[in-house]
């Protein structure tokens, strides 16, 4: 099933740009995503231990799921230090509370603790009580929060990932932290066993929050679990073969898809979801509701 929708840039076609609209929108969340990814490299790494337990994890338990929020508070601090200021030029709207956030916090690791065990408890009375005190508007300071631990998630996750057993997980949240999908990667399939798959690539999904990839059954709705193929539609848009939106009639939600077999070019997984949010909009012109939401993809439907 073939859809004609605008062209986008990839590393693959340079040279076919994207509509104005889109690239506006994507930019700024693209810019932040290089700044996540340099800042968590620097960061000081091993927070934490991970207990990992087999069965467990089959269970379906994430590798963070007995972390307590507190051990992010040193990571949380040294994020925040570097990312707020990069924040402040990525989102001249937010400089100020961006910049008010920064100075409460370098106050101490109150705040930082408040912050975190809020966000991990998805507490948005905490959040509207603390943006009053900071005079911060709660959804900014949810979004600010969030991608602070975003970028100490990113530094943490590489060293314990290597525990997240495809396997045993295949199931539609991170193994990592549990969040929910932003991106769909098709990737080559190594093992000579699975020859068939390989020609068409396996399917991995994109944490929206530690980044994390993990590998997913293909014929799936990440949502609702639905695997009859003729309620599962794909779209893509005319010579873009790249670029897709895999979407499920029976729960009407959608994930954006880039194919990367056969394709040695390199690429930031975190950067491809707002640089393909001209595919959100197709989607939700049809009718579809993302799987996740992003602020990439909020947008009303014409």
């Amino acid at each position: 099933m073939r859809m004609r929708i605008p062209h986008a840039p990839q590393p693959d076609l340079p040279d076919m740009p994207p509509p104005d609209a889109s690239q506006a929108l994507a930019q700024p969340f693209v810019a932040l995503a290089a700044a996540r990814r340099d800042i968590a490299a620097g960061l000081p790494q091993g927070l934490f231990a991970v207990a990992y337990d087999p069965d467990r994890f089959a269970a379906g338990e994430t590798l963070l799921a007995d972390v307590e929020p507190a051990v992010l508070v040193p990571g949380f601090l040294a994020a925040a230090e570097k990312l707020l200021p990069a924040m402040t030029g990525i989102f001249p709207a937010l400089s100020r509370e961006a910049g008010t956030l920064g100075q409460f916090l370098a106050q101490g690791p109150r705040l930082a603790g408040a912050l975190v065990a809020a966000f991990f408890t998805d507490a948005a009375e905490d959040f509207q009580a603390l943006g009053a005190e900071m005079g911060i508007r709660p959804e900014t300071l949810l979004f600010l929060t969030q991608e602070i631990v975003a970028t100490v998630l990113r530094a943490e996750a590489p060293g314990i990932a290597a525990l997240a057993d495809d396997a045993l997980w295949r199931k539609s949240h991170c193994p990592v932290c549990g969040s929910a999908p932003d991106l769909g990667l098709l990737k080559e399939q190594p093992e000579p066993s699975e020859f068939l798959i390989a020609k068409a690539g396996r399917l991995m999904l994109h944490c929206s929050l530690c980044g994390h990839l993990w590998r997913f059954p293909r014929l799936t709705c990440p949502t609702c679990g639905e695997t009859d193929h003729e309620k599962l539609e794909l779209f893509m848009p005319e010579g873009r073969a790249r670029e897709r939106i895999h979407a499920c009639t029976t729960c009407r939600r959608y994930f954006v898809v880039t194919n990367r077999v056969d394709s040695d070019l390199a690429f930031d997984p975190d950067a491809l979801g707002p640089a393909l949010a001209h595919l959100d909009a197709a989607a939700r012109e049809r009718g579809y509701e993302p799987v996740c939401v992003m602020p990439w993809n909020q947008f009303e439907a014409s």
